[in-house]
């Protein structure tokens, strides 16, 4: 030990008496007394010795936390850092990560953190249990569906394993994911697309069309740009910034859909960059980040649905403009293009969503159905295993 390590534990030695070895009271600087309180030590972070306040004067209870915190240090856990950690400073190191890596969640993700703040970020994190969890569920349950309430505890969830690798936490609760049914979406017959499109504003009926034949995901085809248009390779490539996969996506153009394209880059203004336009297109107007130049037109689709007498909304069993993915991929299957093909028309990353989306051509199956069972009828049937006889007593 040096000259200067020693006389720091002799100035040390001054302020604090010892019980036992770990364990010691500290003296009061201003008035010289013994305080009663004990106090621990142990090993700490980085080769350092951590000192911690009982906040008793019972010797045995000292004993089983310093106890305690060996056996966390011997683990390589934090301890006593660990405990101070709180649920609404794991949510805010959530929001940072998707700030960070600029994900197109992060709007949504911070109405969920909002109300997990409010229900649960005063809480030390490892107070945080399954339980109190589980609580707060049956509690939202009564105004929110278990789809909704899932997205928010992943949410959760996602923050504690963040703070884990982050070596703030060494340990992450369960947090139960609740059943939910996922509603399939609904199709757009020819003749209900055809009444949609005559009873919709001027500007959004080409916007409407493109998404009816190709299933575009609403925002990526609003914040089309026109540089994104190649119209001598007849293809619209969106760079991976600008699709939710973070994956660049190529859709060929053909048919009604190279027209639509044509049409809209023949005339374009030239203050605005995009390749669908709203009524509020004008020089200086700031356009949605999420939707750009068209906007959201929510309204004026509620609105539409109701003059063409269809219902609108989810709640109501209507009809959303996300539908039109729905019927994009089914019509794509049905007309016989390969599952692979038609997810890279949508821009769908995994079969296990795109099938979701598709809605099956019953009338192909009912055509096998029908054929199925007039060959059963006209061909005598032998099956594998023979029906075992019955014997009746006599």
């Amino acid at each position: 030990m040096t000259t200067e390590a020693q006389e720091a534990a002799r100035e040390r030695a001054k302020t604090m008496v010892w019980v036992e070895p770990g364990i010691f009271k500290r003296i009061d600087w201003r008035s010289g007394k013994v305080l009663q309180k004990l106090w621990i030590h142990y090993p700490g972070k980085d080769g350092k010795t951590a000192r911690e306040p009982t906040g008793s004067t019972s010797v045995v209870g000292a004993r089983k936390l310093r106890a305690r915190r060996l056996e966390e240090h011997g683990r390589g856990e934090l301890g006593r850092a660990a405990e101070k950690v709180l649920v609404r400073d794991l949510l805010a190191d959530l929001v940072t990560d998707y700030e960070v890596n600029a994900r197109a969640s992060l709007p949504t993700l911070r109405g969920h953190v909002k109300l997990l703040t409010e229900a649960l970020g005063h809480l030390r994190a490892i107070d945080c249990t399954t339980d109190r969890v589980q609580r707060l569920q049956r509690r939202w349950q009564e105004s929110h569906p278990n789809s909704t309430i899932n997205r928010r505890c992943r949410s959760l969830g996602r923050a504690f394993v963040l703070g884990r690798r982050a070596g703030k936490l060494h340990v992450v609760p369960y947090v139960p994911t609740l059943e939910e049914h996922s509603p399939r979406g609904r199709y757009i017959t020819p003749g209900d697309a055809a009444t949609i499109q005559a009873h919709l504003p001027e500007y959004a009926r080409p916007f409407f069309a493109f998404a009816y034949d190709h299933g575009t995901r609403k925002g990526q085809l609003a914040r089309t740009l026109r540089r994104y248009v190649d119209l001598d390779r007849g293809v619209i490539e969106w760079p991976a910034t600008e699709c939710k996969h973070k994956e660049t996506h190529v859709l060929p153009l053909e048919g009604e859909g190279l027209a639509i394209v044509e049409r809209q880059m023949a005339k374009p203004p030239m203050h605005c960059p995009y390749l669908f336009h709203g009524p509020r297109c004008a020089p200086g107007q700031k356009p949605s980040k999420t939707y750009a130049c068209i906007g959201d037109f929510k309204k004026a689709w509620a609105s539409t649905c109701k003059k063409a007498g269809l219902p609108a909304g989810r709640k109501a069993g209507g009809f959303v403009f996300h539908h039109t993915r729905n019927t994009a991929a089914t019509d794509l299957r049905a007309g016989g293009m390969q599952e692979a093909d038609a997810m890279k028309i949508t821009g769908h990353r995994t079969a296990h969503v795109f099938r979701h989306y598709d809605l099956g051509d019953v009338t192909s199956l009912r055509e096998r159905l029908t054929a199925a069972r007039a060959s059963a009828r006209t061909k005598k049937v032998t099956p594998l295993r023979a029906t075992p006889k019955q014997n009746v007593a006599g």
